[in-house]
């Protein structure tokens, strides 16, 4: 490239002084200067999880996205429990973990099915409880995993006939939970996929 602009250049004043020769009355020609590339800049300003805050929802009517309230009442699945729901906090016969700890507990189900309910949670986490909540879920003997963002996960993959689909995402100021009545692959997926919409909607 360098190479071709100073033979462009050289060409470019052959000319110049022909022309020059011909026309001596003629003004000299002022070559144009060669345009300098600009270069791209590269954006830099997507928010890092640290740059997030956590905000403790006030009921369940806020943790989760439209697109999944939606896709929930396209499977018949009302928000029967917990603040804001059919029932409030009266669907508990005791507290959750989660509850207890400060925060809520909100159970999507079709009335009266008790293998469809879905329930989902989300407490505050301090260096007061931090412990205790890690303890807790480290006893119940599930899977213990780290995500790149450092937040602790406790999960189980369960199955479809006992054992639930359970995940749990604990961070410095925050702990979510979701445990399907149906477990096995899809349903732990899908665990997975409904804590990181409540961490969307909380985060902020």
């Amino acid at each position: 490239m360098i190479a071709q602009r100073l033979l462009a250049g050289t060409a470019a004043l052959i000319l110049v002084g022909g022309l020059a020769a011909c026309a001596p009355t003629e003004e000299p020609v002022a070559e144009e200067p060669t345009p300098t590339p600009t270069p791209t800049e590269v954006e830099t300003t997507e928010p890092e999880p640290s740059d997030l805050t956590f905000a403790m929802p006030v009921d369940c009517t806020t943790i989760l996205p439209q697109s999944r309230l939606d896709a929930f009442a396209a499977q018949s699945l009302a928000l029967l429990g917990g603040p804001g729901s059919v029932y409030g906090d009266d669907y508990f016969f005791d507290p959750t973990p989660e509850q207890l700890a400060g925060g809520i507990s909100c159970v999507y189900a079709q009335d009266g099915v008790d293998q469809s309910s879905v329930l989902i949670s989300v407490a505050p986490v301090s260096t007061a409880n931090r412990a205790t909540i890690i303890n807790d879920l480290t006893a119940q003997g599930l899977n213990e995993a780290t995500t790149p963002d450092g937040a602790f996960t406790y999960g189980q993959q369960g199955d479809e006939s006992l054992a639930p689909a359970i995940y749990n995402v604990v961070t410095q100021e925050s702990w979510i939970s979701v445990i399907s009545s149906l477990g096995g692959p899809a349903f732990y997926e899908e665990a997975v996929v409904l804590a990181g919409e409540v961490a969307a909607q909380v985060y902020r």
